[in-house]
């Protein structure tokens, strides 16, 4: 049995010896015919799982993909009982691993040996059964860095970049130790058995994952015994200077060119070249709908599993979630059963149903499935349909578009069912901090009444409970949502009916003064919950839930509306519009005849075939204002002229589009204008 010790400080180890020092082993990571070659011995190490070449600092590099990349060898006797030896190593980390990951990972029937980085990015090192050292430093992000180690009678040694740093002994933590298991292999980058991701104790569900290293090694060397100061700078200063500078972080894909012509596009957004290699998607599945006066998108991207979100004019990124079940039994193996548990998008999918310059209708489709097995809720045999959702959402271009959820669902609980979550999404690189304000929310009321709801600020390193609110109480009958991102633009929801309730997200302790996981998005272990223990990932921080009465039921469907955009106005001026879409002013067309507003789509329905010209008035008042309203012309053909006669001026010029399909074709109109009294319009053909 080998205990490894630590000696902290001043590279000691390494003065210990200048003699000459014989290299053992070293990769080249050039792969030839699916492996790699240990250039001393000659022998092949296959390589399996998404690996990509990339140029290191000295010689050929291997990118990992974090989950599937392995590299397997035959076993060196050194490593065996490690009484003296070094070790280097180029390593650039796009992120910490899910757990433990090795660098170097070796088990025989003489020993075992374990050189690798854990889930906050800290070296460890270990042999047979036991202590182990942990570095305090922690390995930096997104930049090549040469790792050293010195072992000399059991004691070790190491250092980041020529620096010696201290580190802590003691026994292997639970959660990092595996099974015993019959091996004779070495293993670089991918961990020898599934292992939950840490911290154990806080992982939901307890489903152990496979993973690696994600991100890249080169020029992976042992050594007879430790390397002087000498030798470390000598390494150092072969590095190419070029590629030691950091990289960016990958930020959170947008259409890059700006405001343009209003509607919704197919296109292929990139995030992370990593990530993006390692998708099996058609190009052009992703949709960015786009407005021609702001900065600001919709987005459907396959990195958040087509889970729509608000995107602001610095990036930050915003949804309201989706429909999700959770539990047993109405959820199989009794977690959460909800798209962003779909990680291949296998049932997830985003299609353009409209796209004029009045409005753009986009239709999500997706199943309520869990995160181990794709399981669909509530389906009880094989061949049940289970829980299944249609969303639609219409846009128009004030930046505003309703959210029609469609449950199919046939569930005696189904109006359990969660069909919303205020969640602010986090780019790799930054904190919920970075991107929401403490005063997080603001709630209103019909009447103008509003009420900011803060966050308290964290003062302690560490998992702990947020302190935020633990409710919502003010103002009454508050129907309106205001969330306060750190922009320009802040995202905002009108609920439909009446019976509007609330409540906080404060269950789970995080590093943040918000709670912050990273199991979504773009990430791909089964995980339903995993809070985020650096900013090394992109991930989601969730402030609220809003819960509101059913707009439609069926014995298969349940239908719920939620109006939902980005303002650059406060909540209590938002009034006039929820007002608007909740109790719309009539109709009426010269003969009297009021015609239906359809809250789906925000806009009036006027039928075919009546006689030209339409003339229409608009019953606004202070109760039923009038706020960009849109009309919808069945049986229409060609263009339109439309002229508001008396009663508003207009923001904008109108705006309209005809839309074709096997019933028809039908006008879409969007008028952007505002008023407390009654509006005379006009249709007719040019």
């Amino acid at each position: 049995m080998t205990a490894l010790l630590l000696l902290a400080g001043n590279h000691s180890l390494a003065a210990q010896g200048q003699r000459d020092n014989p290299i053992v082993a070293r990769w080249n990571f050039h792969v030839e015919n699916g492996a790699i070659t240990e250039q001393v011995g000659g022998s092949h190490a296959k390589v399996k799982g998404n690996v990509y070449a990339a140029k290191g600092p000295v010689a050929d590099a291997l990118q990992m993909d974090g989950y599937t990349a392995a590299i397997s060898g035959s076993p060196l006797a050194i490593l065996d009982h490690p009484r003296e030896l070094g070790i280097s190593v180029w390593i650039e980390l796009n992120a910490y691993p899910w757990n433990r990951a090795p660098i170097l990972d070796q088990r025989t029937s003489n020993g075992s040996f374990f050189f690798g980085v854990d889930a906050t990015g800290h070296l460890v090192v270990k042999a047979d059964v036991g202590s182990e050292a942990v570095s305090v430093k922690a390995v930096p992000l997104r930049k090549w860095t040469l790792v050293t180690l010195g072992i000399v009678n059991g004691k070790a040694d190491f250092a980041i970049d020529g620096s010696s740093i201290l580190a802590v002994t003691g026994e292997p933590s639970a959660e990092a130790q595996d099974k015993a298991i019959s091996a004779n292999d070495l293993l670089i980058g991918h961990v020898r058995t599934a292992l939950l991701p840490g911290p154990a104790n806080r992982i939901h569900p307890d489903l152990p994952v496979e993973f690696s290293i994600e991100g890249a090694l080169s020029d992976l060397t042992i050594y007879r015994s430790p390397l002087s100061d000498a030798a470390v700078l000598s390494l150092l200063h072969s590095a190419a200077p070029d590629l030691l500078q950091p990289a960016p972080w990958p930020e959170l894909p947008r259409w890059k060119d700006g405001p343009g012509s209003f509607g919704a596009f197919y296109t292929t957004l990139r995030f992370d070249p990593l990530w993006d290699q390692s998708r099996r998607t058609a190009p052009d599945s992703d949709v960015v709908v786009r407005f021609d006066d702001s900065p600001v998108q919709l987005i459907f991207w396959q990195g958040t599993n087509y889970v729509p979100a608000w995107v602001t004019e610095n990036n930050n990124w915003y949804t309201d979630e989706f429909m999700e079940i959770f539990g047993h039994p109405r959820c199989p193996y009794g977690e959460d059963c909800e798209p962003m548990s779909d990680k291949q998008s296998r049932y997830s999918h985003v299609r353009i149903l409209e796209s004029t310059p009045a409005r753009t209708v986009v239709h999500w489709r997706y199943a309520l499935s869990e995160v181990e097995q794709y399981a669909i809720g509530d389906a009880s045999t094989p061949t049940a349909w289970g829980d299944w959702a249609d969303e639609y959402w219409t846009i128009y271009p004030d930046h505003t578009a309703v959210r029609k959820s469609v449950l199919w669902s046939t569930a005696v609980e189904r109006e359990k069912t969660e069909f919303q979550e205020s969640i602010v999404i986090i780019p790799p690189g930054k904190t919920p901090e970075d991107c929401l304000n403490f005063d997080a929310l603001t709630f209103a009321n019909l009447r103008g009444e509003t009420k900011a709801y803060a966050w308290q600020q964290k003062s302690a390193a560490g998992l702990q409970m947020p302190k935020g609110p633990s409710s919502f109480p003010e103002p009454k009958d508050a129907v309106i949502q205001r969330v306060n991102l750190k922009s320009e633009w802040k995202p905002f929801e009108v609920v439909w009916g009446d019976s509007v309730s609330s409540d906080a997200y404060n269950g789970e302790a995080s590093i943040s003064s918000f709670e912050w996981w990273n199991h979504w998005p773009v990430a791909q272990i089964p995980s339903s919950g995993r809070p985020a223990l650096a900013a090394d990932r992109a991930g989601h921080t969730s402030v609220s839930h809003l819960y509101w009465p059913a707009y439609q039921k069926t014995d298969t469907t349940l239908t719920k509306l939620l109006l939902t955009g980005l303002t650059t106005l406060p909540a209590g001026q938002l009034v006039p519009l929820a007002k608007s879409w909740r109790s719309p002013a009539q109709l009426r067309a010269q003969d009297g005849v009021v015609y239906d507003y359809d809250a789906a789509q925000r806009a009036y329905l006027i039928p075919a075939n009546l006689p030209m010209p339409l003339r229409l008035t608009l019953e606004g008042s202070a109760d039923h204002p009038i706020y960009h309203p849109a009309f919808v012309v069945t049986g229409w053909t060609g263009e339109a002229r439309v002229t508001v006669i008396r009663g508003a001026k207009s923001e904008g010029t109108a705006r309209q589009g005809v839309v074709e399909d096997l019933n028809g074709r039908r006008l879409v109109v969007y008028l952007p204008i505002v008023a407390e009294n009654a509006v005379e319009i006009k249709i007719e053909r040019p």
